[in-house]
């Protein structure tokens, strides 16, 4: 079977206030199946997930978000493929 190449997601979520909140995020979301790297940062509201799309979906974090207890903002979601070769690619923001 041939390794897909991991994603990486940013997404904007809404009412993490303090560092816990980042930590019970990153945590919720590195326990799924698939999740390489999972960072959140309660004071731009952004969380970043490195992910392999075989193990996990957008769908599947986005859930795990909120049944953590935040938002998830619809529609700014940035979706990229990683070069393996380079794992310091960053994430862009882009219109979806």
């Amino acid at each position: 079977m041939a390794k897909s190449k991991p994603r990486a997601l940013r997404l904007q979520v809404q009412g993490m206030s303090c560092i816990g909140c980042e930590q019970r995020i990153g945590t919720a979301l590195r326990r799924l199946d698939g999740v390489v790297e999972a960072s959140a940062d309660h004071l731009t509201g952004e969380v970043r997930v490195r992910f392999d799309p075989t193990g996990t979906d957008r769908g599947a974090l986005v859930e795990r978000i909120v049944l953590a207890g935040y938002t998830v903002e619809a529609d700014n979601a940035t979706d990229t493929n990683i070069d393996t070769d380079n794992d310091s690619v960053p994430v862009e923001r882009g219109d979806r």
